[in-house]
């Protein structure tokens, strides 16, 4: 008689790979439809053990990790197949990094605080919403380079996702990667977490793809950060089963559906202070028209470009210490305390192109007036700047490349003042935006505190007679 995955974990059991190294199997990390996660008696090793219930069915499942140990998963944070488990039941070998917690921990420990007296308790000890930001920009990147590698993730949830314990990082690792797949499944193969699949998956007329990954991506996004599910309005909430099923399904509109209202949500947390702008559209362009049109989906990169950017965004209120999303009224959302405007600073980002290389290819005199207006073009990118360093870089903010890019400039707010120090040979120079004096920064140099009235500046990486970006800000 077959030993299940269940009956083996029930107690202290031990399991054989193909090399003959035995492991105790000593806790359960998770489980699912396919089997069930193991701790074991060695550190940061983990099993898998299949719920294979037949020879063929185990045979396959085999066959599929052994595929699985020939993809190319070398560099990202992923816990693949080390070792098949040959004895008693199928499974594999992997590996977790140290210091990591399921996301669905931090997600449970702040919807708990937010159904009691706790309030936002769970959510600020959990991290608040930089480290949110920090965790799903990390992640979507993650699956982005996994995309690019030909690969789709397949059963992405807060449960398989993994993220640091210590509140000071924001580190991600997945594990539970035999659903990876080179190519779409057969549809009745397509394997999800409840909640988390793509309605296509759902009505049995798709398997996993990278498309899919991106439903759940927003659907994980969406909850980590609100703490509410964007198909699960109030009249599903209090509804019958059947409900759910359909809004699940992408029969119903999503939550936050700006003409039709019929499924709103009254709970979790507000949009508008969990959400900025870009996140809003990226979240609005998924889960209405690309509810059950997969193709007009945002792609895995673009979730982490807005991300990435959303990060830069954060203030941290000097009340509560929570992180909230820049406002130019200083007041934290969370417990509504005045900032003192001036230990933050907004920086935001433009393009700059000279008027000379602007009037190229014009057939008619254009104004001087017009050219000049149109030098500068915003690029919708921010950051803010508090009482701590920051680069700015040759790549654009929210950027696949922009954590390796190089840096032109550091500039820090502190209590004398606005230090500029450039740290490259690219020119840096500084522009009150009333006029057109240009003025070179060749070493590390202070703008005053006393000095600081509301005057607007231009901080140019880059010389005046090529395109290059500009910084602007008000001092």
């Amino acid at each position: 008689m077959n030993t299940t995955a269940t009956e083996l974990t029930k107690k202290n059991r031990t399991v054989v790979d193909q090399h003959g190294q035995s492991y105790e199997l000593t806790g359960r990390v998770g489980e699912g439809g396919q089997g069930v996660v193991c701790t074991t008696n060695y550190p940061n090793v983990l099993v898998k053990v299949a719920r294979a219930s037949t020879d063929e069915r185990r045979a396959s499942w085999a066959d599929k990790i052994r595929s699985l140990m020939r993809q190319p998963l070398e560099g990202l944070p992923i816990a693949h197949p080390l070792a098949l488990i040959t004895q008693p039941q199928p499974g594999y070998v992997m590996e977790l990094m140290d210091g990591l917690v399921p996301m669905a921990d931090l997600m449970q420990t702040a919807a708990d605080a937010l159904m009691s007296d706790g309030g936002l308790a769970g959510y600020l000890q959990t991290g608040g919403l930089l480290r949110r930001l920090k965790i799903l920009a990390r992640l979507a990147r993650v699956l982005a380079e996994l995309h690019g590698r030909g690969l789709a993730y397949g059963d992405l949830s807060p449960a398989n996702v993994f993220a640091s314990k210590s509140l000071e990082y924001a580190e991600v690792w997945l594990i539970d990667a035999d659903n990876i797949a080179s190519q779409s499944r057969d549809g009745q193969q397509g394997v999800f977490t409840p909640d988390y699949g793509a309605p296509e998956i759902l009505r049995g007329e798709s398997g996993i793809n990278t498309l899919t990954d991106s439903w759940s991506f927003a659907v994980l996004a969406y909850r980590f950060l609100t703490l509410a599910h964007p198909l699960k309005g109030d009249g599903v909430i209090e509804g019958e089963p059947e409900r759910e099923e359909s809004a699940l399904r992408g029969e119903l509109p999503w939550v936050d559906h700006p003409t039709d209202s019929s499924n709103a949500l009254s709970v979790g947390l507000p949009r508008e202070i969990t959400l900025n702008v870009p996140l809003r559209t990226l979240f609005e362009q998924c889960f209405n028209a690309g509810m059950n049109s997969p193709g007009d989906r945002p792609s895995l990169s673009e979730w982490a470009d807005a991300f990435e950017a959303a990060t830069a965004h954060c203030d941290k209120c000097a009340s509560c210490g929570s992180t909230f999303l820049y406002t130019s009224k200083h007041i934290c959302p969370f417990c509504n305390h005045v900032q003192d405007k001036d230990h933050t600073i907004l920086l935001q980002e433009y393009r700059y192109m000279p008027p000379g290389l602007l009037r190229e290819g014009l057939t008619e005199d254009v104004p001087e007036s017009l050219i000049r207006k149109e030098c500068w073009t915003r690029t919708g990118k921010a950051v803010v700047l508090s009482m701590s360093a920051i680069d700015l870089k040759t790549l654009p903010l929210g950027t696949s490349l922009y954590a390796d890019a190089i840096s032109l400039c550091t500039i820090q707010l502190g209590n004398d003042g606005l230090w500029i120090e450039p740290t490259s040979s690219v020119r840096v120079a500084l522009q009150r935006a009333s006029d057109d004096k240009v003025v070179t920064v060749a070493r590390k140099q202070r703008l005053k505190s006393e000095s600081r009235s509301g005057t607007s500046f231009w901080l140019h990486l880059g010389t005046v007679e090529e395109e290059h970006v500009v910084w602007r800000f008000n001092w």
